[in-house]
């Protein structure tokens, strides 16, 4: 069983016109509505008990009153609506938020309600079948409280008013420190420049198979996500496939439709992969390392790749002394080299945050 995603005859004539359904999104507050629906349903979020347990402590009465309360808008995933339909390309968690404060000021609210009430029902029928409830969602605890919806068709004002108090309290309280401990935004970065790279060498079918092994495949022309329970969606030849890797989504993976296409919001710890080295291939890791141009290439290269004539203009260096540096980090696996038609680009592989995770925010700091 699975969610089967069929394209258009346009864009099945190339790989090109596949690629152009695909987009990437870094969105803070998508985490932000992630991890609460990991304190609304702890049990099934194994690789962050940890978290629930340290923060516990910290949550209130009140903030629990609000999680139950606003709990249609992420206990089945979060909606594309909550993310202002993708309309926006925002870098900071504040644009976000100041965005959708002025989205819903404009968005109907017969549609929002329609959407929830189809949650509503959806969760009750096609979205969690029998086969589901006892597998992906077994155990898992639905709101009963129709609450939400009342207060919308009296007061909607009221209840966005509620909405972001909530977020900004639990943005200080919790949110804002678990995103910088956890180097969440270093994790979502890599993992975007990762696939996106990997999509533009290898091609749209071959990213797809690589993104998630076991749960996404290209199969007869058609994307198939497996899931318990069969759905088929059309894309139009406008239409894009949001693709919002999450720290906090496993074991889930969602896939939300919205007026112009789909999201598939995936989980980029699923598969990680490690690094094997001897004692010497450490030492000579940490002497690439050990060296401040070095790191100030490092640092240059996660933004964007570069060639050695571009970074020899950034350092105020010549050609020969960084190409020099630049060998002993490919030596040292800590670089790659691509060549695009008559450039030569080099940028990071994962080996230094495999090793050290919070590598770049430190360095920055």
């Amino acid at each position: 069983m699975a969610i089967t995603i069929r394209f258009s005859d346009y864009a099945l004539e190339t790989n090109e016109t596949l690629i152009q359904r695909i987009q990437f999104v870094y969105s803070p507050l998508n985490e932000l509505f992630r991890s609460l629906h990991v304190l609304l349903n702890p049990r099934h979020h194994g690789t962050n008990i940890d978290w629930v347990i340290e923060i516990q402590d910290k949550l209130t009465e009140e903030f629990y009153e609000n999680l139950h309360y606003f709990q249609l808008f992420y206990e089945l995933g979060v909606s594309p609506i909550l993310l202002c339909n993708f309309r926006y390309h925002m870098t900071t968690i504040e644009e976000e938020i100041q965005n959708l404060k002025e989205f819903l000021v404009n968005y109907p609210t017969i549609r929002l309600i329609e959407y929830l009430e189809r949650i509503i029902d959806d969760r009750e029928n096609a979205f969690i079948p029998t086969l589901a409830k006892g597998l992906e969602w077994k155990d898992f605890s639905l709101n009963e409280n129709d609450q939400l919806l009342k207060d919308l068709k009296r007061n909607a004002t009221s209840v966005y008013r509620r909405l972001f108090s909530f977020i900004d309290w639990y943005r200080k309280s919790i949110f804002d420190d678990t995103w910088k401990e956890k180097s969440i935004e270093q994790k979502l970065l890599i993992e975007i420049q990762k696939q996106s790279s990997f999509l533009r060498e290898k091609g749209f079918i071959e990213m797809f198979n690589h993104l998630q092994i076991d749960r996404i495949h290209w199969k007869k022309d058609a994307l198939s996500i497996i899931k318990p329970f069969d759905q088929e969606i059309h894309l139009k030849d406008s239409d894009s496939i949001m693709l919002l890797p999450s720290y906090f989504i496993w074991p889930h993976l969602f896939v939300e439709s919205f007026n112009q296409g789909i999201a598939i919001t995936y989980d980029i710890m699923e598969q990680p992969s490690y690094y094997n080295s001897t004692p010497e291939g450490l030492v000579t890791i940490f002497k690439a390392l050990s060296d401040s141009v070095r790191l100030q290439i490092m640092n240059y290269v996660l933004e964007k790749p570069c060639t050695t004539q571009s970074l020899a203009q950034i350092l105020l260096m010549t050609d020969s002394s960084v190409s020099r540096h630049l060998q002993i980090l490919k030596d040292a696996k800590l670089l790659k080299a691509r060549k695009v038609k008559k450039f030569v680009l080099y940028e990071p592989t994962e080996l230094v945050t495999q090793l050290m995770p919070n590598f770049y925010r430190f360095f920055r700091n």
